[in-house]
């Protein structure tokens, strides 16, 4: 039989893991959550610039 202080230990090695895993996770999809609102408001400001450009629609 395998000494319980050592499974023990396993265990929380292997949740300590999973957590580390879970973090890295969850901070890459702020990121990335971030850098997609980012890149909307800027295709935003652009339609907005293109549309100023355009001539005017008789039906506006």
């Amino acid at each position: 039989m395998k000494d319980v202080g050592t499974k023990v230990m396993n265990g929380l090695l292997k949740r300590q893991l999973a957590l580390d895993r879970f973090k890295a996770k969850k901070e890459a999809f702020f990121l990335k959550r971030e850098q997609l609102r980012k890149d909307i408001e800027e295709a935003r400001i652009i339609w907005e610039k293109t549309l100023k450009q355009l001539p005017e629609q008789p039906f506006s």
